[in-house]
């Protein structure tokens, strides 16, 4: 544990008004000098020509005069945040209501406290006890028992700037005509009718800080909003310091970039400057350069002017200097922020990223506020700690490997930052990840180590802090803004939501019409109200953490290389297959790297080997489907990937000139061990495709043990041609119509070639990519009438559920992608968020119409592939009619059946090969951690593996 030094303590904004406060002392005593030394010299007016009692002068008018003056004042002022206490108002606030949320389980920081909570004029006034019914209010939410937390911090989204849905004409985030742009302003696009507001509100967001992109070095002026929609589509009126009291203090935001990105945008593809870190350096100081001149002018003129004023007070009219108030639009927020008035936001990833910045804020006297995203900061905290004030890194919980910046990460990195005493705080990307599910980062953090109180400040009052919000916003304390989320389970449990969001002491509603619509276009078998039942039953504390180390019976033997026989003891629940679940104690045999036995005492004649499980659970080991894995290493770098495709599909030979992924697939990367450390042992990999292209190619089974090379590993393919897989493109540039591509599928299926009539016969599965629901519906049709024996598979499917009777009826399985709606693109739109916004989800209609579905990876280039178990346990918190059981197929049993493999894995049967994963407790619940995974090629048992 270090110890925090004194100089590493952020400078408060008290501490700040004392600074300033010693400078207009020190510019009072200036002054006075000034006016003796002047009485001591000839008037000045002895420099002016009189004439009929006039002065003329070449210099600037009063008007402009006063104009500088009142831009010094302006330099010199520091306003002061407001005090917290009861007489307090909420400047946001419209209307004087009073809310009570009774029976609550109020989040404090550092610990619980059972009781009520008043709001009154959208500022919390008391916390605790029971008030019943001691105060007339107009409004109470029964929490009934519930956590209460604050409203979620994003210091990092572009929402509202970068639109729903993915549509060219809602992109302003990134103002790319040169590297550096400090001077554009967030503000001036912002867009309050984007969709994504109420969905991010959803998952607990009250406030977001919008930035700019991180495509230039100096991206521009961020903004601070809250997630309430207004009425009037005023993007002024969604600031955080809307309607603010000028004595309140208000911060400006900027957002600058490092690394990659601007070196990419500008030197690879447009051959300009920065190509290299030394040319972003050079920029990034020139700027500062001229800023910093630009700075020094401006006190110069102020030193004058002040002087000149004293001087000849009461002598309108007669005052003169040269020059105006020097200014220059295209620098004056760098200024601001030499003039300490402004929260830099950085975008950093590596050591030398990190470090560079730091000079310059040491070199050119400015703050930075926090690095972002900051990937390998924990490598680096003494680099840290040289800036004037403590940095915050801004990053995610577990996000990695979509480019070389994002490869040396370590899922430890909050608790190890948090140690050396460097803030953490954990954010979005939104819309490069959803923000709606912010706190699910929180939950990683929590499950790789990092305490309770850590992760829950981590997207409250730590991001508060940073933008300098916390005396209103990040806790629950008397005299904050009410913007408060009551949650139906613990919010660091995996499928937590909100049931309730307040943001200025008013609920938010979330069935939007657009919801509200496709809830009821819906046609389901029957209807129920299952969902508040359950959440009402559900235990609101959070679930204790498995042992992490267990105390095993001959370890050391069950777990050595190349072991292939053994016995696991002491397993409390079994997950063998569909309707194949065994409750403890339970045992498995294992002989010759074969299942022996699955029963409550297998009889250890051989003096095999034991693994005593201590109470864990067993499942067979899990599917990946959905992404190139072994196919591309870092998606931003070609020379680590297979390449993509770009098929001609009216070319004669299109079956010999097909991409084939088991001729590309690359064993033992790093994406493949840490999925396979997290018990994915059989990948269904598909051919990256060129975005203006239809056909992927043929996508490849294998395991994901095999260590260096495939060669001689005789079960290292599962099944060579898994799949023939499409996708259904929309690219401006798309070398077909969606028309096209779909009879153009149609036409590649009937071809003669044996590649093609093993799909269109149903020996191998057609896997069709795409969201949207005619274009399912398409499909369905096309099997039903033309091509009855074809095993269609749906990819992606976010609109699945508006064709699930045709699914159903031509019997399609869907392999959603990603498990968690994201409707962010055209196609997606109508996607089904489940709660609060939507009754069910997309996966509870399907599964509801009988369709067979499985999950696909999130997203196959930010390493998510090792969370497929969480993906399958975040529908358990919402659908009471899915079972355990259920959940586990989602990513295992499921996925066989759809691509015909059933027979070599997904389940655990007696004499077939070994293939599961064993955890010590639910791997549903955050903290449990994978003991045993066997199978996938691998030479024995991985026992006790660790994910970095």
């Amino acid at each position: 544990m270090s110890t925090k030094m004194a100089s590493d303590r952020p400078i408060l904004p008290a501490q700040r008004r004392r600074r300033h406060g010693v400078i207009a002392a020190s510019i009072a005593l200036f002054v006075a000098t000034s006016l003796y030394l002047t009485s001591q010299l000839p008037s000045l007016e002895d420099g002016f020509v009189s004439h009929h009692d006039k002065v003329v002068s070449p210099g600037i008018g009063h008007a402009s005069f006063e104009y500088g003056l009142s831009q010094c004042e302006s330099i010199l002022e520091e306003p002061s945040p407001s005090i917290d206490n009861i007489s307090r108002t909420n400047p946001r606030a419209t209307s004087n209501s009073t809310l009570l949320i009774k029976n609550g389980h109020l989040w404090l920081g550092d610990r619980y406290v059972d009781g009520d909570l008043l709001v009154q004029d959208g500022v919390i006034r008391d916390i605790g006890g029971d008030r019943g019914d001691q105060i007339q209010v107009d409004k109470v939410i029964d929490a009934g028992g519930s956590v209460v937390t604050p409203g979620i911090v994003d210091m990092h989204s572009h929402m509202l700037v970068e639109s729903f849905y993915e549509l060219n004409a809602v992109v302003d985030n990134n103002e790319m005509t040169q590297p550096t742009t400090p001077f554009v302003r967030v503000i001036d696009a912002i867009n309050p009718g984007d969709p994504a507001l109420k969905v991010v509100a959803s998952g607990g967001v009250t406030t977001s800080l919008i930035l700019p992109g991180s495509g230039n070095l100096m991206g521009g002026e961020a903004a601070v909003v809250k997630l309430r929609p207004m009425p009037t589509l005023s993007g002024e009126d969604m600031l955080v310091t809307a309607n603010a009291p000028k004595d309140e203090l208000v911060w400006r935001y900027m957002k600058m970039a490092c690394g990659e990105n601007a070196r990419r945008a500008y030197g690879l593809e447009r051959h300009e400057m920065p190509k290299t870190r030394m040319g972003e350096a050079y920029l990034f100081r020139k700027r500062f350069q001229e800023a910093h001149a630009l700075k020094r002018a401006q006190d110069d003129w102020c030193e004058a002017a002040i002087r000149l004023n004293s001087t000849h007070a009461g002598s309108k009219g007669r005052v003169r200097l040269d020059e105006p108030f020097p200014e220059d639009l295209d620098l004056e927020s760098l200024v601001a922020l030499m003039r300490h008035k402004v929260k830099l936001n950085v975008h950093c990833y590596l050591p030398q990223d990190i470090e560079a910045m730091v000079r310059h804020s040491l070199e050119f006297d400015f703050d930075i506020a926090a690095f972002h995203h900051a990937l390998s900061a924990w490598q680096v905290p003494d680099i840290i700690k040289r800036a004037k004030t403590n940095i915050t890194i801004a990053t995610f919980g577990d996000m990695w490997g979509y480019k070389h910046e994002g490869w040396d990460t370590n899922v430890e990195a909050p608790s190890i930052l948090t140690e050396a005493g460097i803030p953490v705080a954990l954010k979005s990307d939104h819309p490069v990840t959803d923000a709606r599910d912010l706190m699910h980062e929180a939950q990683k953090a929590y499950h790789y180590g990092f305490s309770e109180h850590d992760a829950l400040k981590a997207v409250t009052s730590v991001p508060a802090a940073a933008l300098g919000l916390d005396y209103r916003i990040g806790s629950i304390e008397v005299g904050k803004d009410a913007d408060l989320v009551v949650w139906d389970q613990h919010p660091l449990t995996l499928g937590a939501r909100p049931k309730h969001v307040v943001i200025d002491g008013m609920e938010l509603e979330f069935n939007t019409s657009w919801a509200k619509h496709v809830d009821e276009e819906i046609q389901k078998p029957s209807s129920t109200n299952q969902h508040e039942t359950h959440v009402q039953a559900s235990d609101h504390s959070l679930p204790p953490k498995p042992a992490t180390s267990m105390q095993v019976h001959d370890t050391k033997a069950a777990c050595a290389p190349d072991v292939d026989t053994f016995v696991l003891r002491n397993i409390s629940r079994l997950h063998a297959g569909p309707d194949q679940t065994y409750d403890g104690p339970i045992e498995l045999a294992i002989k010759e790297g074969r299942v022996t036995c699955i029963s409550s005492n297998c009889i250890n004649d051989e003096k095999a080997a034991e693994f005593d499980l201590n109470g864990g659970v067993v499942i067979p080991g899990i599917l990946l489907a959905g992404a190139p894995l072994g196919l591309t290493e870092i998606i931003a770098e070609p020379a680590t990937l297979d390449g993509y495709a770009k098929h001609d599909l009216f070319d004669k030979d299109l079956h010999r000139k097909m991409s084939r992924a088991a001729y590309g697939v690359q064993f033992n990367g790093l994406h493949m061990q840490k999925a396979f450390r997290a018990g994915i042992t059989t990948s269904i990999s598909q051919p990256l495709i060129d975005g203006d292209y239809t056909l992927a190619g043929v996508s490849v089974a294998f395991h994901t043990g095999v260590q260096d090379t495939a060669y001689g590993v005789s079960d290292a393919y599962v099944e060579r041609e898994a799949a023939l897989h499409f996708t259904i493109s929309h690219s401006a540039t798309a070398k077909l119509t969606v028309s096209q591509q779909i009879a153009a599928i149609r036409d590649v299926v009937t071809r003669p070639d044996p590649l093609f009539l093993r799909a269109s016969n149903g020996e191998i599965p057609v896997v069709v990519e795409t969201d949207n629901k005619d274009e399912i519906a398409s499909i369905a049709r096309l099997k039903k009438e033309e091509l009855p024996q074809t095993r269609f598979v749906i990819l992606g499917g976010a609109e699945a559920h508006l064709a699930a009777n045709a699914l159903a009826d031509a019997d399609i399985p869907v392999i959603l992608k990603p498990g968690r709606c994201y409707g962010k693109s055209w196609q997606a739109r109508q996607c089904l968020y489940g709660p609060p916004l939507t009754s069910d989800s997309v996966l509870d209609v399907l599964l509801a119409h009988g369709v067979r579905v499985g999950l696909g990876s999130t997203d196959p280039d930010d390493g998510s592939a090792r969370n497929m178990i969480w993906e399958a346990g975040w529908n358990l918190a919402h659908n009471a009619n899915l079972t355990q059981e259920a959940a586990v197929g989602l990513v295992t049993w499921n996925l066989a059946h759809i691509f015909g493999l059933q027979d070599q894995v997904g389940s655990i049967q007696k004499g077939h090969q070994a293939d599961f994963v064993a955890y010590n407790g639910n791997p549903f619940e955050f903290g449990t951690r994978v003991q045993m995974v066997y199978g996938g090629a691998y030479p024995g048992p991985l026992c006790f593996p660790k994910q970095v």
